[in-house]
């Protein structure tokens, strides 16, 4: 089977079907040849829907709701790569035209003509005027929903949202975390360089390297050697704005997969302790795999609600990087834009602060607390903290910039990352910790 049918088959699922991209995706990246190609395909036509659908609406007699899953989605693969990529116009429609005949014979006529009046009218159809009506024209030419767009105009203006949503649209770069516990990141530069390993350094962390490969990324050198870890820089800068110390006592509240559990257990260089608590069973279970293979022995996980979790010890440091909407990492979560609604915005701002609140019950009195989200949205970052403070007047806001890498020193004392200024994932992290006793 080739990439284009198995793209079909994937986008049906994910798209018509609900099912998880991830899943899909990693069980039929495994039966092609040429996984990338794959990837880039399913991932671009998803990124890039509403867009497609526009097309397909003025091209077609028939609606898009009430075209068939193959028919629909092999039209979007089909103008997706008449619009997108540089492979001959000839081949491509020669191509879905074949591919339409093995699911609906008849609609194969219907196929053929519309991509060829693509070719022939798209530079005749016209979007809505960003001067007039900015938000239909952001939200068509870069496939995000309209609720959304208006959102973060409001919140951010114009220019930083078509950034954010043309990051969102954007192949995303391999970033990994070099395990200090085992290596340096000179080291590990120096093996890449001998095996010819395109890669370049990060600008806001030393241990980071964003990687160039095309491939399956678990077969790069050092990765069963536990030299590695695929994780993100804005990611990777939460944990040192929590800064433990050696011989600390940690808990990580919402702990999986382990990224910044095996984070903060090379900070500490293994000497301390480190409770890492998921609600998930099998996300869980990733935080052992991971923890085994980085050589990382201080860590002790458990099953638990982050909003209930009740245990005798007081920590040193805790972590919380909350459930959020994500909207900051859409570059990565393929479909996580299109099952999002404001509504999941406040149910999401509400668990996390119960889950914020919650925590403060577990830290010691002179401890420190980082609250992280990988969302953009501010009901879900400052908003938490700021009813958080109101509510615990005896816990403050820990100026974060002092943990910062220059290039993020931030003008507030918490730090929200935009992918529009910064060209990493959109993060929010906050350090509180409890006013000093006079």
């Amino acid at each position: 089977m080739d990439n284009r049918q198995l793209s079909l088959i994937s986008l049906i699922k994910i798209l018509d079907k609900k099912q998880s991209a991830d899943d899909v995706l990693n069980k039929n990246l495994q039966q092609t040849k040429y996984p990338s190609e794959l990837y880039n395909l399913v991932a671009g036509v998803i990124k890039n829907k509403l867009k497609l659908d526009f097309f397909i609406s003025k091209l077609s007699s028939k609606k898009i709701d009430k075209l068939s899953y193959p028919v629909k989605n092999i039209l979007r693969l089909a103008i997706y790569e008449l619009e997108y990529t540089t492979a001959p116009h000839y081949a491509i429609i020669d191509s879905y035209v074949n591919l339409v005949k093995k699911y609906e014979k008849k609609a194969a006529g219907f196929v053929n003509a519309i991509l060829r009046n693509f070719i022939r009218q798209k530079d005749n159809i016209n979007f809505p005027s960003l001067e007039d009506n900015p938000v239909q024209n952001i939200s068509i030419n870069y496939s995000h929903s309209e609720w959304m767009v208006t959102k973060w105009i409001k919140t951010y203006g114009i220019e930083d949202t078509i950034s954010i949503c043309e990051y969102n649209n954007s192949i995303p770069s391999i970033t990994i975390r070099v395990n200090t516990l085992k290596i340096t990141p000179q080291e590990l530069t120096t093996i890449f360089d001998e095996q010819n390993i395109e890669y370049s350094k990060s600008e806001f962390l030393d241990e980071c390297l964003n990687i160039k490969h095309k491939g399956n990324i678990t077969q790069l050198p050092g990765f069963k050697e536990g030299y590695w870890i695929v994780q993100g820089e804005s990611s990777c800068i939460v944990s040192k704005v929590l800064s433990p110390k050696e011989d600390s006592k940690i808990l990580d509240l919402c702990a999986a997969p382990g990224g910044k559990t095996t984070h903060l257990a090379s900070l500490i260089n293994n000497k301390g302790s480190i409770k890492a608590v998921d609600i998930n069973k099998s996300r869980i279970k990733r935080i052992k795999e991971n923890c085994e293979r980085l050589g990382v022995n201080c860590v002790d996980v458990e099953v638990a609600d982050g909003a209930k979790y009740q245990t005798d010890e007081k920590f040193d440091y805790i972590l919380i990087d909350a459930p959020c909407s994500n909207t900051g990492v859409f570059s990565k979560r393929l479909d996580a834009k299109w099952n999002k609604s404001q509504q999941d915005i406040k149910n999401l701002s509400e668990l996390q602060f119960k889950i914020l609140d919650h925590a403060k019950n577990l830290l010691s009195p002179n401890g420190v607390l980082v609250y992280s989200t990988c969302s953009i949205e501010p009901e879900e970052n400052i908003e938490v903290v700021e009813k958080f403070i109101a509510n615990n007047p005896d816990f403050i806001i820990d100026n974060i910039n002092s943990y910062l890498p220059d290039k993020l020193k931030s003008k507030e004392k918490y730090l929200q990352i935009l992918p529009s200024r910064y060209n990493i994932d959109g993060f929010f992290i906050c350090r509180i910790k409890r006013k000093i006793s006079k």
